[in-house]
């Protein structure tokens, strides 16, 4: 990693936005002002042999409770979710056929759950592979070396720790292909990363299984070529 930790001036003053509403568009997110905003679905992997119809997703008895440890345990199951070297990419635009749902922005992680009664499919998860292809098609758009700010805030659970062992926000200059090595170091995508020159911005709200960006016309079409990223526009 190109990374240098920065101390926080007014670099990350452009970002201050209103509290968006639970009515509100994602883009209200974002810093105001860009031609285009998009929502970025997250990598997800299935483990194709675990048989989701043979799980209960019932907890309400002792039962049920020993019939779903006993699953999770045949099929390798930790903390819902499946064993990341038995994944294989899936699209959400298969999963949303799969589910009999539309594909469209308002279709994401959360949206898979609630087809679930809340709960999340023991089939389904990501890995460090995953997420490194993923994070890979997306800074090659973004332009691998452009100088980008990294930033965590605190208010989003997206924090580093000090040398006295208090919580801070942070934020570091790299370039973009520094996403990922960040993402791998700390387990989670920046609170914000964004182009030294304000060119594009990349928002991760907390617990979001999904990035939203701000950009150019040019770049929002660029993302629209890559195959391998499934994204929607905002309006």
């Amino acid at each position: 990693m190109s990374l240098q930790s920065v101390t926080i001036s007014d670099q990350v003053d452009w970002l201050a936005i209103p509290t968006p509403g639970p009515d509100s568009s994602l883009k209200e997110y974002l810093p105001r002002g860009f031609a285009a905003y998009l929502k970025i679905l997250t990598p997800l992997g299935i483990d194709r042999r675990i048989p989701l119809n043979n799980y209960s997703f019932s907890s309400r008895s002792i039962d049920a409770l020993n019939n779903r440890v006993n699953f999770w345990n045949t099929y390798r199951i930790v903390g819902g979710r499946p064993a990341p070297e038995n994944l294989e990419p899936i699209s959400y635009r298969e999963l949303a056929a799969s589910l009999g749902v539309a594909y469209d922005a308002s279709f994401d992680a959360a949206a898979i759950s609630r087809q679930y009664n809340g709960y999340w499919p023991p089939n389904l998860g990501g890995s460090d592979t995953l997420e490194a292809a993923f994070s890979q098609k997306l800074v090659a758009a973004l332009g691998a070396a452009t100088p980008t700010y990294f930033y965590g805030s605190l208010d989003d659970g997206n924090y580093h720790f000090t040398a006295d062992n208090d919580l801070t926000d942070w934020l570091e200059l790299g370039v973009a292909a520094d996403l990922g090595p960040v993402f791998q170091r700390d387990r989670d995508y920046p609170s914000y990363a964004f182009a030294a020159d304000h060119s594009w911005c990349l928002r991760h709200p907390e617990d979001a299984g999904w990035l939203l960006l701000g950009c150019s016309t040019q770049l929002r079409e660029s993302l629209h070529t890559c195959a391998a990223l499934e994204l929607f526009d905002l309006t």
